[in-house]
């Protein structure tokens, strides 16, 4: 049984049944991937006026996890997002400290104190 669904003006079918089977034509390339790739593939075609396989998809997204840090100080939550040294940054009521994680902490240990006092 064909399964069909219609988005942004496409014809997304799927034939076969399996999970990544839905199949579409963006500008002239037929892809075949999952639905919700194919469905960023649209998007991005009428966003951007530029076609992007659904396969770049998948590799920005496990590409960013993967190099992604967290580390937790004092209930504060230092990230790096890129594997940099100086990569990490932490956001402190409103203001964004970036650096290493050494002169973050330390000037966590400087406001915490502060704090303490008043």
């Amino acid at each position: 049984m064909k399964k069909r669904l219609f988005h942004r003006g496409h014809n997304i079918e799927n034939a076969s049944g399996a999970p990544d089977g839905w199949k579409t034509t963006i500008n002239g390339n037929t892809v075949i991937s999952k639905l919700t790739l194919i469905k960023k593939s649209i998007d991005w075609w009428y966003d951007m006026q530029t076609f992007m396989p659904p396969e770049k998809f998948v590799a920005a997204g496990s590409n960013q996890r993967i190099n992604q840090k967290i580390e937790l100080y004092k209930g504060f939550k230092l990230i790096n997002d890129n594997g940099e040294p100086n990569g990490w940054y932490v956001i402190l009521g409103t203001k964004l400290l970036k650096g290493s994680p050494a002169a973050i902490k330390k000037h966590l240990d400087a406001v915490i104190a502060k704090m303490q006092k008043k």
